[in-house]
């Protein structure tokens, strides 16, 4: 009998290694709050903001087959992610997905941004030959968290 519990309790901490390792490594977040709003319209960007607005500045590196989870993003998240060639970000957007090529700086590297409370994974597929960092620049009420979990949309 107790070789049996044990077996059950080795098989869970494996699962949840196992889970552990298939979710992205987040590196701190860089949080500073506006001392003013923004009102620039300038060279085709324009940007506005009301009331009092946090930016956060992190880099979250995913392995192959990492999964961020369903989620969204209060406010405006801009995105860039970096790897090698070869190597791609899937972003499901709701019911769509995206498929964002990487590459290394110099070369140009390609972008994305979230925005709306509509759930949305991003997913390193298990082909990629190596790490893509995403490096995030969140854009957000002031003391909103940078990211809330949901549940899978209806597709």
């Amino acid at each position: 009998m107790k070789k049996i519990v044990w077996l059950i309790l080795a098989a869970a901490v494996f699962g949840l290694v196992g889970y552990a390792l298939a979710a992205p490594s987040p590196g701190p977040q860089y949080r500073g709050t506006l001392v003013q709003p923004i009102h620039a319209n300038k060279d085709g960007v324009k940007v506005k903001t009301r009331g009092s607005t946090d930016l956060i500045a992190q880099d979250v590196v995913y392995h192959p087959g990492d999964s961020s989870g369903w989620h969204y993003h209060p406010g405006v998240v801009l995105i860039e992610a970096t790897g090698p060639p070869g190597n791609q970000l899937l972003f499901h957007n709701k019911c769509h997905v995206i498929s964002v090529p990487v590459d290394q700086p110099p070369a140009v590297s390609h972008a994305f941004y979230e925005s709306g409370h509509k759930p949305g994974l991003l997913e390193s597929p298990t082909s990629n030959g190596s790490d893509i960092t995403v490096h995030a620049m969140y854009i957000l009420p002031t003391g909103t968290p940078p990211r809330v979990n949901t549940d899978p949309p209806h597709c």
